[in-house]
């Protein structure tokens, strides 16, 4: 992963929100220059905002989008500045949006609704279903799928419950991802998909092909078994040890105050705590840490029988890689599993093959076309 401020967690976000532009000489500069100038969230915020204003008095409108998706990447739901910013990555996105013919809808759901974008594909016949992550909105992840014009697919995503900007509609983010899969499916009179998690999406999309038998073949980008394991890799094995046992004791106010203290001086772990608080409606990392335990692969695996693609990469500082053979292993009734690690040497080592995603869509494509 390149490097630009020394703080993992901030090079592989600019990398995430840089990489798709490389052919443009500025954002070339941009990513020599930014190091300089981002050292907190204030910094983040003024640098990315300022830029993407730029951009769109530039008429770029596609970078533009990607900026202010950025700037308001470590904001606080509640902060003054995330309407506009949010406003200005919509109008900047569908400004520019080309890749794919598209359609937007909304889905009724629970006295609210889910909005969907339908890339469509001249003669496609067959359906992709995209669930996202934990951060991501559809309009960025319709990016991603570039990889995959004039493909016998029609590609369609969604922002579920308490993804995207949902949260602020009352959805909170859950783990029974069936739910509203079904719903986007009977909408959508599909009787069959094939289907795609990105990210925690991984989670999700095996979570769906349990109890959602429309979804055909399943493909996790990457893998994603649990948020405890990110916890882990984030603490490393002795606070995680001692979080572990505070938990089984419900040591509530200890853990707060623990882990609160953390976060004061651990960039990534303010990060997940404010967003998780985004997307569950939690407001304290005991709630948001035991609401988040309910997303767990290991119930699950063995209710799968559809084909999956497990892709993962070894330097994924979200999910450790060996995760692709217990999820392999846990996928007893599944007769055609495929695996991909993506390393440095091959390149996509990063989570989501962030940096190379088009070598996860070469896979992607292959396992599809079988």
């Amino acid at each position: 992963m390149a490097i630009f401020t020394g703080n993992k967690q901030f090079d592989f976000q600019i990398d995430r929100f840089t990489s798709p532009f490389l052919d443009n000489p500025c954002v070339r500069q941009d990513r020599k220059e930014i190091g300089s100038f981002i050292n907190d969230f204030h910094t983040w915020f003024y640098w990315w905002s300022n830029k993407a204003k730029e951009y769109e008095q530039n008429n770029e409108f596609k970078i533009a989008a990607n900026y202010y998706k950025a700037a308001m990447f470590y904001l606080k739901k509640d902060d003054p500045e995330k309407q506009m910013l949010y406003d200005s990555f919509i109008r900047n996105f569908y400004k520019s949006y080309d890749d794919f013919d598209f359609e937007r809808k909304e889905v009724p759901y629970e006295g609210s609704y889910l909005p969907t974008l339908l890339l469509k594909n001249p003669n496609a016949q067959r359906t992709l279903l995209v669930l996202g992550g934990f951060d991501g909105y559809l309009e960025e992840v319709a990016s991603f799928f570039k990889y995959m014009k004039n493909t016998d697919y029609n590609i369609l995503l969604f922002d579920g419950p308490g993804q995207g900007n949902t949260s602020s509609q009352g959805l909170a983010f859950i783990p029974n991802f069936e739910k509203p899969v079904s719903k986007i499916l009977n909408y959508f009179s599909l009787n069959e998909v094939d289907a795609i998690g990105l990210s925690w999406g991984g989670y999700l999309v095996l979570r769906a092909a349990a109890f959602e038998k429309r979804i055909n073949k399943v493909i996790t980008m990457d893998i994603f078994y649990s948020p405890m394991d990110t916890v882990r890799m984030n603490l490393g094995f002795l606070k995680f040890t001692c979080l572990s046992i505070l938990l089984r004791m419900k040591a509530e106010s200890l853990i707060n105050k623990v882990i609160n203290k953390i976060a004061t001086k651990d960039i990534d772990m303010m990060w997940k705590l404010n967003n998780g608080y985004q997307l569950t409606g939690e407001n304290n990392p005991y709630d948001l840490i035991n609401n988040l335990k309910r997303h767990n692969a290991k119930s699950i695996l063995r209710l799968i029988n559809q084909d999956c693609l497990l892709l993962a990469g070894k330097e994924d500082q979200y999910v450790p890689y060996k995760r692709l053979y217990t999820i392999q292993k846990g996928l007893t009734n599944s007769k055609n599993i495929q695996t991909k690690l993506f390393t440095k040497e091959t390149g996509g080592e990063q989570h989501c093959q962030v940096g190379r995603m088009d070598l996860a869509f070469n896979e992607i494509i292959k396992f599809l076309k079988a």
